[in-house]
């Protein structure tokens, strides 16, 4: 049988990583639709319902993005007080 270990501080940093790139994204998202709406504006005709259908796209699979984000967060904040209460009831019992 192979060793098993957890690094419960890994899995919280792999859970405020998570939380950067989200904030990374959100922030990209952001200028690209400032973008888009200041061409909107002036862009119309074939193109213009081209690009707006394609940031439609890029607004849902955003949003599927970030609650794919959410759910990794929570279990790895999860996997993290799961291991620290083990760890934590191991070292009462077994001293």
């Amino acid at each position: 049988m192979s060793a098993f270990r957890v690094d419960p501080a890994a899995l919280l940093a792999a859970a405020d990583r998570m939380s950067e790139f989200e904030q990374h994204m959100e922030d990209k998202l952001a200028h690209v639709t400032a973008a888009e709406r200041s061409l909107g504006i002036a862009w119309d005709g074939t193109g213009g319902q081209a690009q707006a259908a394609a940031q439609q796209r890029w607004s849902e699979g955003a949003q599927e993005m970030r609650q794919a984000l959410a759910d990794l967060r929570r279990i790895a904040v999860g996997a993290h007080e799961n291991y620290r209460g083990a760890m934590q009831t191991n070292i009462r019992n077994w001293g």
